[in-house]
């Protein structure tokens, strides 16, 4: 194991370290160090070129030997410096290795330097941060015994921020529940297989799913909120916010109720920008729609394979060449007399034009985005994103026409 210190030319006072029940008299925090951490090989100290020639270099090395290692770094006056500071930490670590950072000694900004080369180290390089410790000699008692404090939770923080960056500008919080899986002294995990369970059926369009896993995350935040980490805490709101819109509790778990949450994750998915999710179940959206309309079950796949034959082809279908029906569907007559046909045949085929006379052929968009562009004249990414946003604005426009969508 590895332990990263910083020295200076202070007149250091002497007194006497104390860290998890173990004392260690000295000038020099670096000289405690493998005391509280016997496994300790090799100290690497940070010296700027005037510490180099002050005594205390010299003072340090009679008392630790070779097992201190002097690092030359540049004084701290500039930014350029600040930047070769941080490569000289970074660059002293090698992948996997086990580190201590001592910020006890170093001088203005550069405890802020450690903790990003510590949070960098553990992403980039899989270094395990075993301890950041500070001596805090300012916090001595009466007996001049100096508290150490274990700073290492605070690593964490950095952790906190790339799941709570992570979900707010793409909604995936599978990073925040690894987050509560790994949380010490408390189990969160029936809250964090919640989280989980709705984030994975986001990303996999699950919206059943999502609904009845959406449907339980304010109970389990309930039973665990004086327990909740505070970086959690901050987020917990939005989090709940964000997800709990799409429950469906079971007591009212019927298909318009699907249906409704379903177009929120749709909502969801665009402002998200994730408009390939939002474009797969805008498609599968309508077709539920229709089959709930004239009592077909939206989650049998023949039955919604008569919807999309309505949506597709009004319920016939003529031999091109002899012009003789060759299939019908029994719910054509029903069809062509609802009274909404024209709307929803208008988004579905786009044999029509909106009212601003923009096409909103949802089923051939949905299919050039998931084959991937690769057919005769692809549409561009703006058009896309444009084109999605229309058909949203229309399925909202079709809710309309349903009282069992407005609740």
């Amino acid at each position: 194991m590895k332990a990263l210190t910083f020295l200076g030319p202070s007149n250091y006072a002497f007194t006497k370290y104390s860290y998890k029940g173990k004392t260690a008299p000295t000038r020099f925090f670096a000289e405690a160090l493998p005391h509280f951490f016997p496994e300790i090989e090799q100290i690497l100290v940070f010296v700027t070129p005037t510490v180099q020639k002050h005594s205390n270099l010299e003072e340090i090395q009679s008392r630790l030997g070779d097992i201190l290692q002097p690092i030359p770094i540049p004084e701290s006056h500039t930014e350029d410096a600040l930047w070769a500071i941080f490569d000289a930490l970074v660059e002293n670590v090698q992948p996997g290795e086990k580190v201590i950072f001592d910020i006890t000694n170093s001088f203005r900004s550069i405890p802020f330097l450690v903790f990003i080369a510590a949070a960098f180290l553990r992403a980039a390089r899989k270094v395990k941060v075993e301890a950041v410790i500070y001596g805090a000699y300012e916090a001595r008692d009466a007996d001049n015994v100096s508290p150490v404090f274990d700073l290492t939770p605070f690593i964490s923080m950095f952790d906190w921020l790339s799941a709570t960056n992570q979900f707010i500008y793409t909604g995936n919080a599978r990073y925040l529940s690894e987050q509560l899986y790994n949380q010490p002294g408390v189990s969160l995990d029936a809250l964090a297989e919640n989280v989980e369970q709705i984030a994975m059926g986001l990303e996999l369009l699950r919206p059943r799913d999502v609904a009845q896993a959406a449907a339980e995350l304010p109970t389990h935040l309930t039973s665990v909120e004086d327990v909740l980490p505070k970086p959690f805490g901050v987020i917990v709101r939005s989090l709940e916010t964000d997800y709990s819109r799409f429950g469906v509790p079971p007591e009212h778990a019927d298909d318009w109720a699907y249906l409704r949450s379903q177009l929120k994750m749709i909502d969801w998915y665009a402002n998200k920008q994730h408009y390939v999710h939002a474009l797969s179940m805008a498609r599968e959206w309508l077709v539920s729609l229709v089959c709930l309309e004239f009592g077909l079950d939206m989650w049998d796949k023949k039955q919604r394979e008569e919807s999309e034959f309505l949506l597709s082809s009004s319920g016939i279908w003529k031999n091109q060449t002899t012009g003789e029906v060759e299939k019908q569907s029994p719910y054509r007559e029903q069809w062509m007399q609802f009274p909404h046909r024209k709307q929803i045949a208008r988004l579905w085929q786009g044999r029509e034009r909106g009212a601003h006379g923009q096409e909103l052929n949802l089923a051939n968009l949905r299919n050039d985005v998931l084959h991937s562009g690769f057919r005769k004249n692809p549409k561009g990414v703006d058009a896309i994103v444009a084109q999605v946003q229309r058909i949203i604005a229309e399925l909202h426009a079709i809710a309309q026409n349903w009282e069992q969508l407005q609740q």
